[in-house]
């Protein structure tokens, strides 16, 4: 039987309840977990259930959470102290204040509305590791209100805009239909790189090698440039040909100038959610549900920091672990040094990037799934990449001319690498070229040329990593909300996959076409990230929460009223 002095600890996930328990309870301690499997409250399905007079949610209680709840109520009388350690954003806020609300009436029901001597705290778990929950029992806090407005206003925001456009939408096309504040600007940039390509049109051009040997027979492929420095590309075969028989045919060149220069290749930034989805794509193969449920798991069994986030911060600890690792089995040459880096906007610098939390060794001791350790590994590779040294590499151009001709040069140039640097983790292959053997005043016979073709490419169509990539990059959307974006446009036939790349059906076009004429303002981007900076101010007590989805109904109104 627990003890009069237990400590409840309330998670989202029953992975997390098993790793917290190895580490908490190991040592003689006495928690209690329960875990919530996600939200215990939500707005109702069938109706808009919003107070339109000031927009508060009418949120009730899950049917299916009221037998977790009841329990979680059993256990207050052995714990008197509660940590609320939902996901550290905005849907875990949302959770732990929903569970707060509930016990604290539970708890005054039961009081006779005296104060009950329950200690409800919150903490952030950016790591389930003793390192991590020492650092988060030590920043444990209240709630944040301001955060909760945010999550409150995106729902609410979502739900205006589905339930009031949403049915104009239905009404047009005769058939249920969805319009989402980020699914539909989503659905906008696939139909307009669509229409992109099918109005592409090829543009040819030509450029000019000239082959060349030296008196010991060695033969070199030289590029055609202008005296500026400049490709020489022409819209055709002739007038390059009219060049070379002019200036270069059964010609000399002499080699007139060498130049060197030092290229610095930088390592990667760890990773943030959009960028190991983008990776795990190009890598492993994994849609971008896939890689986050991976992550999840990674992330509940303690193997790396919290997965959802935009930021590529290292905490000091986790550097000089990095750093360790890397002198010890690279060298102290490998070891790289303090990067700035730069931030676009606003950024939930609270997480840390994703990293290996153990970074002494490279294979977890724990078991787990193929795709779960492949998954870890291009994590913790990529981490310590991050924290390694620049590759460097020796340009070499040399610069070749004929006498007496001034209008035009020829240049080769190579790269030789001179330190590996981050490669060496990443498994970047580059060829160890040592410059070629030759010398300033050196002659060259012209013995031949090649006209080689150069034709425009289309713009290709977005993968779905690489549309979460353009989303983050026009500030639209979330790293919680990436994964489930593309779901609602495959399940609405909106977009399908072809190959692995994402192809509007026609639906899908007249839809977008649709909204872009009837709510403009929704489906600008510009627009889109602005309302996403203002649930971030939102957070942090900038932004008013009634003003603000007084100002979208009003607009939403508008619309519907033309």
């Amino acid at each position: 039987m627990p003890k009069k002095d237990s400590i409840l600890f309330i998670v989202e996930s029953p992975t997390k309840v098993k790793t917290l328990n190895k580490i908490l309870n190991s040592k003689g301690n006495n928690y209690i977990f329960v875990a919530t499997l996600g939200h215990i409250k939500e707005l109702p399905p069938k109706s808009l259930g919003i107070e339109l007079a000031n927009f508060e949610p009418y949120l009730t209680v899950l049917p299916e959470k009221k037998k977790l709840l009841s329990k979680i109520c059993k256990l207050l009388p052995k714990a008197k102290k509660i940590y609320l350690a939902t996901d550290p954003d905005r849907e875990g806020e949302a959770i732990s204040v929903h569970l707060y609300e509930y016990l604290k009436d539970y708890l005054n029901s039961k009081g006779q509305n005296k104060p009950s001597n329950h200690i409800f705290k919150r903490i952030e778990l950016h790591e389930i590791t003793p390192y991590g929950l020492e650092t988060a029992f030590q920043n444990e806090r209240e709630l944040d209100f301001n955060l909760y407005q945010s999550w409150k206003a995106r729902r609410v925001l979502d739900r205006l805009i589905g339930y009031l456009v949403s049915p104009s939408l239905s009404r047009f096309f005769k058939k249920p239909l969805s319009a989402g504040r980020v699914q539909s600007p989503a659905l906008k940039l696939i139909v307009e790189r669509e229409r992109e390509i099918e109005n592409f049109i090829p543009q040819k051009s030509y450029s000019l090698l000239i082959y060349v040997i030296s008196k010991n027979n060695e033969k070199f492929e030289l590029t055609l440039f202008s005296s500026k420095n400049q490709l020489v590309k022409t819209q055709s075969k002739e007038e390059l040909l009219d060049i070379y028989k002019k200036y270069f045919e059964e010609e000399e060149v002499i080699l007139e100038k060498i130049k060197e220069k030092l290229l610095k290749k930088y390592p990667p930034h760890p990773f943030k959610t959009s960028t190991l989805i983008e990776a795990s794509g190009k890598i492993l193969g994994l849609s971008p549900k896939e890689t986050v449920r991976i992550a999840q798991n990674l992330y509940e069994k303690g193997l790396i920091t919290y997965m959802r986030t935009d930021s590529v911060r290292v905490s000091p600890v986790a550097k000089e672990s990095a750093k360790i690792y890397i002198e010890r089995i690279f060298g102290k040459d490998y070891v790289g040094e303090e990067r700035k880096i730069k931030t676009k906007g606003i950024i939930q610098d609270a997480h840390e990037c994703i990293r290996p939390t153990h970074i002494s060794d490279f294979s977890p001791k724990i078991p787990l799934s193929g795709k779960e350790r492949t998954l870890y590994e291009l994590i913790f590779s990529h981490f310590i990449a991050s924290q390694m040294k620049e590759a460097l590499f020796k340009e070499i151009s040399y610069q070749f001319r004929r006498k007496g001709i001034k209008g035009y040069l020829l240049l080769l140039k190579e790269k030789v690498l001179l330190f590996d640097g981050y490669m060496r983790v990443l498994g970047q292959s580059y060829k160890e070229n040592q410059g070629f053997d030759l010398k300033e005043g050196d002659h060259f016979k012209v013995v031949g040329y090649e006209i080689k073709e150069h034709i425009t490419e289309p713009p290709e169509r977005y993968t779905p990593h690489s549309l979460i990539k353009k989303l983050e990059e026009l500030g639209i959307g979330r790293p919680s909300t990436y994964p489930t974006i593309l779901d609602i446009l495959f399940k609405r036939n909106y977009v399908i996959l072809e190959g692995k790349y994402l192809k509007p059906t026609p639906l899908g076009i007249a839809v977008s076409d649709y909204l872009s004429e009837k709510t403009k303002s929704y489906m600008e981007y510009n627009f889109t990230a602005e309302m996403e900076k203002a649930l971030d101010e939102m957070c942090e007590g900038k932004r008013d929460y009634v003003s603000f989805l007084q100002e979208h109904y009003n607009l939403i109104r508008e619309y519907l009223s033309r």
